[in-house]
C-alpha cells in the first residue's frame, strides 16, 4: 500500500519546476552578456521536475510485507519492520515511530487525507501497550 503525498505538494513542484525551466530557456535565448544564468535556472527547473517525477512514482511511504519504507529523493530510504515498532508518538504534526536503535519521523502534513486514514489504520493494528501508542489512548 502506498501512502501518497498531497496533490498540492506534487503540483507545486511541477509548477515551480516548469517556471524555472521556462525562465532558463528564456535566459538562454534572450541573454547576451549573462547567458550563464539561463543554465543555472534551467538546472534548477530540471531538478524540480525530477523531484516531481520521483515523488509521483514512489510517493511518501510504502507499507508492504510488514515493512514501512519512507522514500526520500536526496538520501537513503528509511525502512522499519512493523513488528519491531516499540513506541508511536505524535509530536506536533509528526508521527514518530521508535525502535531500539532508530526512529522514523512521518510528517502528516505531507500525506493526502485518505492515505492518512489508511496509515492510522495500519498503526492502530500494531499491538502496543496504551502508554506506548497515542492511538490507543
Amino acid at each position: 500500500m502506498k501512502i501518497e503525498f498531497t496533490k498540492r505538494r506534487l503540483y507545486a513542484h511541477l509548477i515551480i519546476g516548469a517556471l524555472w525551466f521556462v525562465l532558463g530557456v528564456t535566459g538562454l535565448i534572450l541573454g547576451e552578456n549573462i547567458y550563464w544564468f539561463g543554465y543555472g535556472y534551467l538546472m534548477i527547473g530540471i531538478l524540480y521536475l525530477g523531484h516531481f517525477l520521483y515523488d509521483q512514482k514512489h510517493q511518501y511511504l510504502i507499507i508492504e510485507n510488514g515493512r514501512i519504507t519512507k522514500n526520500i529523493l536526496y538520501g537513503f530510504k528509511n525502512k522499519m519492520n512493523v513488528d519491531e515498532i516499540q513506541e508511536i508518538k505524535k509530536v506536533g504534526g509528526d508521527f514518530i515511530l521508535k525502535l531500539d536503535t532508530k526512529t522514523l519521523k512521518i510528517n502528516i502534513d505531507l500525506i493526502d487525507n485518505t492515505a492518512l486514514l489508511k496509515l492510522m489504520e495500519v498503526l492502530k493494528e500494531i499491538d502496543l501497550p496504551s502508554e506506548k501508542s497515542f492511538l490507543t489512548s
